[in-house]
């Protein structure tokens, strides 16, 4: 018989933390329930870029944990997650020990500095809805001549690209610069789709330097290997995110990013699951790479998980459905591949823009977006 001794904490409320929680709450489980996260506000990261170019509202893109977990009748802690012991099944903030029976490692990813402090006290990462408001609010001083992107992946093209279209709007002449240290951006993208975006880049004035590094960061000056030095810069720094600290922590196997490695039930323990960005999933040959689709149904399972061993049944089995990717840009000339399909244009476009009002968290905010994105950024 299940008993209300049975304790479920979820570490991280957001895309995957948030879909286990839903999964869990509508399950009837006699279980005490805890979401834990730093923050009381869920930010939703596919949209963050388009702030800056685009002028979407910010109020849009955050779900109350609060008020998530008040409706779902679950508990909600605003802390910060110091350690997690496997062991004793216990995980530790700065004030409190929590003892769990099963656990949910949801903690997504943050922003990888690579040890330079230089990056973290004078460059701008862009991995929340407060980095973007830093970020907006030093734009309207018109003292920048330039922006130099570090990283060549989907956020910093998506960065470029939205800083492009803010100068543009704002009647404005920037250099915009992406610097990424590999022969080619976007890794391992097909060869055709990186020369699609990298044409679509330079028409836009954007310049891409490969094979280049950072070497020196100062207050509004950025010096690179080749030699040049960028003075009254903004450094945007996109170069790769992390898992949390106390996963970094945990003695567990993991890829150099931190992700944990799980077997195909999700399982990184006895009784723990991990999802999103925080799980390393073997798929084929492969490893699953970081997206929100894979991170809302990973949640969803790793629940489903918890559930089914509650009620000593079978677990199942994680089954990755891969509907494509896209490369928004905005100049709208967006790329990527959906359902098999190579995509371009504006019809990539509107299909990122879709999937992203489709997965935003209540009527207000889907509304908002679309307001938003009919009216070119006016307030809805």
């Amino acid at each position: 018989m299940i008993t209300q001794s049975e304790k479920i904490i979820i570490i991280g409320a957001g895309f995957s933390g948030l879909s286990a929680a839903h999964r869990l709450a509508g399950s009837n489980l006699a279980a005490e329930i805890t979401v834990i996260d730093k923050k009381e506000h869920a930010d939703f990261l596919p949209l963050i870029p388009d702030c800056i170019g685009r002028g979407i509202n910010l109020e849009f893109l955050t779900c109350d944990i609060v008020e998530f977990c008040r409706k779902l009748k679950l508990n909600f802690i605003k802390e910060e997650v110091e350690s997690v012991n496997l062991e004793s099944r216990s995980v530790s903030t700065l004030s409190a020990n929590y003892i769990y029976d099963y656990l949910i490692i949801a903690s997504g990813s943050q922003p990888n500095f690579f040890s330079n402090q230089a990056a973290q006290d004078y460059g701008y990462s862009l991995n929340s809805i407060t980095d973007v408001r830093r970020i907006i609010k030093a734009l309207k001083t018109d003292d920048l001549k330039n922006f130099v992107i570090c990283g060549g992946g989907y956020t910093g093209v998506e960065a470029a690209t939205n800083l492009w279209l803010y100068t543009k709007k704002n009647g404005r002449s920037k250099r915009i610069v992406i610097v990424e240290r590999a022969p080619t951006i976007l890794g391992p993208l097909p060869a055709g789709m990186k020369m699609y975006v990298e044409k679509n880049l330079k028409s836009m004035g954007i310049e891409i330097l490969t094979n280049t590094v950072i070497e020196r960061i100062q207050v509004n000056q950025v010096s690179l290997s080749t030699g040049q030095v960028f003075n009254q810069a903004m450094l945007i720094w996109v170069p790769g995110v992390k898992t949390a600290e106390f996963i970094q922590k945990l003695d567990i196997l993991k890829n150099p990013q931190g992700r944990i490695v799980v077997d195909e039930y999700l399982r990184a323990g006895q009784n723990c699951f991990c999802c999103g960005d925080t799980a390393y999933f073997g798929d084929k040959d492969s490893f699953l790479r970081m997206a929100i689709q894979f991170a809302i149904t990973q949640g969803d399972q790793a629940a489903k998980n918890i559930i089914r061993s509650i009620k000593n049944m079978p677990l199942e089995k994680y089954r990755p459905l891969d509907l494509g990717y896209i490369i928004p840009m905005a100049n709208n000339r967006s790329s990527g591949r959906v359902l098999g399909l190579n995509v371009s244009g504006r019809l990539a476009t509107f299909l990122h823009f879709s999937m992203c009002i489709f997965r935003s968290v209540g009527w207000k905010n889907r509304w908002g977006l679309i307001c938003n994105l009919l009216s070119g950024g006016d307030k809805c």
